[in-house]
């Protein structure tokens, strides 16, 4: 009596760490045929910031001359085209990343190179952020510069990244204007 309970007991946990087993591989499958498909569509469709809705925006709320405006047009271009750059590359890591991961023999070396890879990228990624606000700042006058560093101050976010105004980011979050 006792054999034939323990019997019924183990086959009932082999179906269900069998049963966990498939569901897990199943979902990891699932995500990964995901993150594969947004990867590939985010090489073959461009993102395309509008420039003229963050310089309007910084227009607007510095009170730019048109001068001004010209240069902050031409930096927003500048910007945009090396963040989206970067972020593409960024994509493509984490990518990578996943690839490998899911692989069954992950090469950790590899992984450390791609982590590697990704901080650089971060980091020219802040530069990049930082020029772009030195170069906005050049630009202004005395009053603008402390308008410019209050609309900053309020577009970072708890992850320190930059929010763009107008519904345009990562996330397709929209600027919240708190002044």
């Amino acid at each position: 009596m006792v054999k034939t309970t323990t019997y019924k007991t183990f086959v009932w946990i082999i179906v269900i760490l069998v049963a966990t087993n498939l569901s897990m591989g199943i979902t990891f499958l699932i995500h990964k045929q995901q993150d594969l498909k947004a990867a590939k569509q985010a090489q073959e469709t461009p993102i395309e910031v509008p420039t003229e809705q963050r310089t309007k925006f910084f227009r607007e709320q510095l009170n730019l001359a048109p001068e001004q405006v010209d240069q902050f047009r031409e930096l927003n271009r500048n910007y945009n085209r090396t963040v989206w750059e970067i972020t593409n590359k960024l994509e493509g890591l984490r990518a990578g990343m996943v690839d490998e991961m899911g692989k069954s023999a992950a090469d950790s070396q590899r992984l450390d190179e791609i982590t590697k890879e990704i901080g650089e990228l971060h980091t020219h990624l802040k530069n990049v952020t930082i020029n772009y606000y030195m170069g906005m700042k050049t630009a202004c006058n005395e009053e603008q510069k402390e308008k410019l560093n209050e609309i900053f101050r309020s577009m970072l976010k708890q992850n320190e990244d930059v929010k763009l105004p107008g519904g345009y980011g990562r996330r397709g979050r929209g600027f919240g204007n708190n002044n």
